[in-house]
């Protein structure tokens, strides 16, 4: 492994930290088509996330194991660096008294030693010469075993070093194990994020061949839904030249309210019916809205069905029983990207639905209005 050490870990897991972000996306607050092929496609890439993410606990958990032994094999390595220090001063105190009693050894032998001489020719009496041969004996025994403790500790020190080096060998081999066991879970989460990254751009491909087919269906279902509205009689279009710019800031004020539950006759933040949150909504940036949503289809500037293309974020949508503009029941506001924020019905809440869904499955859609 070309790097080894905390550090090393410590960017692998860095490198899954971000692996793990890159495939996450922040939820919209716009509606998606979805198909039992969608939704399968999204499961798949919701488990193996799952997987990828366990992987990532499991790095962890490894990273953590590594950090312990490298930890441990360190302070072994304090250890033996010491024990040898202590070794050193061991050899040097042996060999010191070694010397020494070497020394009294040949000054005996050659009859230098005061010490004998002392003994042999101060002695007052035979029991004094006695007294004086067995302390000179008690001392060369006491030389002898400072040389024999010296000798014994020496041993000791190089036991635990032996002991010590033993076990840092061992710890190197966990060490060097572990890395390889990080090593190979990195390649592991490697694959595994090529894996999401590939079900990610399925479940898109997918979406935006649905968006694509919803919207040409809508296409066609708003023409239809335009040629039935001018045969009623219906509601003339507004010159394109002559619509307003709109309020785009409608849509940020009505996405605040995502949740708040449907409530007949609602109009505050406590509960909505459809045309009472559009009214609430306008009326925070100045515009008195009818309180109704056939009211309102006939206020503002008119966007008949088939010009989808002309739909700017805060415009109202409206849509009719059998697509009859003359009957107009429900109300939302559109917040780009062919979906709409509105209360849709009882036991519902406010929320973002999919207007070229419903365009191509109901067919209900009779235009928009412009403030």
């Amino acid at each position: 492994m070309p790097t080894t050490g905390r550090t090393y870990l410590r960017a692998v897991g860095i490198l899954v930290a971000a692996a793990l972000v890159s495939s996450w996306t922040a939820p919209r607050a716009v509606a998606t088509p979805s198909t039992p092929e969608i939704q399968a496609k999204q499961q798949e890439a919701q488990q193996a996330q799952a997987e990828l993410q366990r992987m990532s606990d499991e790095l962890e958990v490894a990273v953590e194991q590594y950090n312990a032994i490298a930890e441990a094999l360190a302070e072994t390595r304090r250890q033996i660096a010491k024990t040898q220090a202590e070794l050193t001063e061991a050899e040097a105190d042996l060999s010191e008294r070694r010397s020494r009693l070497e020394e009294r050894a040949v000054a005996i032998y050659r009859g230098e030693d005061a010490g004998l001489l002392e003994v042999l020719f101060g002695a007052t009496s035979f029991e004094d010469l006695i007294v004086r041969v067995d302390l000179l004996s008690r001392i060369g025994r006491y030389d002898a075993q400072l040389v024999t403790d010296a000798a014994a500790a020496k041993r000791r020190v190089e036991e635990i070093e032996a002991s010590l080096e033993a076990r840092e060998q061992e710890q190197a081999a966990l060490k060097a194990k572990a890395e390889r066991q990080a090593a190979d879970i990195r390649a592991a989460i490697d694959k595994q994020q090529k894996y999401v990254s590939a079900l990610n751009a399925e479940v898109k491909r997918l979406i935006a061949e649905e968006e694509e087919r919803q919207r040409r269906l809508a296409e066609e279902r708003a023409r239809a839904a335009a040629a039935a509205a001018a045969a009623r009689r219906g509601r003339p279009a507004t010159p394109v030249g002559d619509l307003p710019a709109g309020h785009p800031e409608a849509v940020d004020i009505a996405l605040r309210y995502l949740g708040v539950p449907y409530v007949w006759g609602g109009a505050s933040p406590s509960g909505f019916d459809c045309s009472g949150l559009c009214m609430y909504v306008y009326a925070q940036i100045g515009i008195s809205l009818p309180r109704t949503s056939a009211a309102q289809f006939q206020a503002g500037a008119h966007i008949p069905p088939d010009r989808l293309d002309l739909l700017r974020p805060g415009d109202l949508v409206f849509f009719g029983t059998d697509g009859d503009p003359s009957r107009v029941h429900h109300v939302g506001i559109y917040a780009g990207d062919g979906n709409y924020i509105h209360a849709p019905q009882m036991g519902d809440v406010v929320k973002v639905s999919s207007l070229t869904e419903r365009i191509a499955s109901r067919g209900d859609y009779v235009g928009a209005s412009r403030f």
